[in-house]
């Protein structure tokens, strides 16, 4: 009942104050506005992950899909949302190399915390995602070869990696019927509250995009670090939710899922949908397109070593 009152209550609350963002910039003006809305947007984010996943399960029972594709499909797509938002929006407003910060940095924080967390919830069950690690590697080699060529992204280049995004939905589509179905108790929520869960999550993460932001402007960070720092942090906490959420309740492939699903849909689907807009860049970028191979890598290795 707890969560219920409090994800109504920060849905109206953080509705309002990303209202009067847009409209009037008011964090700009009362700057003190940043720790309160910050902190309750984490909190917020935390319990709709809770909720959104109970529910996400539920539903993954009922239309008979694994556990697997529950994370891939669904956790991992609600997961990068405030992503997908946050780098159209910067690359339709001429800020390309802050959208593609916005993507790197995203995927670098949520690979470390899940290399973290890896050891004490997934020693089991990671080789299952072999194929996704490696098409990982792939996708973080090709921005790499990419941005020797180009600092500004032609559009055509978004159809290549859309092609990957379309190939691993392929890939995970096939394998499903080799994968064993989620096995969960009924939800105790309801759709309209695993809806009402996934809109605080978008607007929850609005609102630490906003605060980002102001942060980089009074500190004076330039744009790709700003992006790929706050941004980045900012933008990983509904992936590292659902991620800690799901491994507390032994919903490991849930997990694992979203983590493979979310890093590759970010390196794919939304990189193709801001190289679409003609402004994405990698101006800045180098030291993030290498550790990204890095950590792509230290994944591959991860499912070889965790049977």
């Amino acid at each position: 009942m707890f969560k219920k009152i409090f994800i109504i209550i920060s849905f109206i609350y953080l509705s309002i104050i990303d209202i009067f963002i847009y409209l009037y910039n008011i964090t700009f003006l009362h700057n003190l506005l940043l720790i309160p809305n910050i902190i309750l947007s984490i909190m917020s984010i935390y319990f709709a992950s809770d909720i959104f996943l109970d529910v996400a399960s539920d539903f993954g029972n009922r239309i008979s899909i694994s556990s697997r594709s529950v994370g891939i499909f669904i956790a991992g797509f609600a997961a990068i949302f405030d992503e997908v938002s946050m780098s159209l929006m910067a690359a339709i407003q001429g800020y390309g190399s802050i959208s593609f910060g916005a993507i790197q940095g995203s995927n670098t924080v949520t690979l470390l915390a899940f290399f973290i967390i890896i050891p004490l919830y997934f020693k089991s069950g990671i080789s299952r995602f072999k194929t996704d690690a490696y098409l990982i590697v792939g996708s973080s080699l090709l921005l790499y070869m990419l941005s020797i060529f180009y600092v500004k992204i032609p559009f055509y280049v978004g159809f290549i990696t859309l092609a990957i995004f379309l190939v691993y939905m392929y890939r995970v589509k096939k394998e499903e019927d080799n994968v064993e179905i989620v096995e969960t108790p009924n939800s105790e929520y309801s759709v309209i509250f695993g809806l009402l869960s996934l809109l605080v999550i978008i607007i929850a993460s609005y609102n630490m995009i906003n605060s980002a932001t102001i942060i980089s402007y009074v500190f004076g960070i330039n744009n790709f670090l700003s992006s790929y720092i706050l941004l980045g942090i900012f933008g990983s906490i509904p992936e590292i939710s659902m991620m800690i959420i799901s491994a507390a309740k032994n919903r490991k492939n849930i997990s694992i899922g979203l983590i493979t699903g979310s890093t590759l849909y970010k390196e794919t689907f939304v990189f193709s949908l801001a190289a679409f807009t003609l402004e994405l860049n990698f101006r800045g970028s180098y030291f993030s397109l290498v550790l990204m191979i890095i950590l792509s890598i230290i994944l591959v290795v991860y499912t070889v070593i965790y049977k």
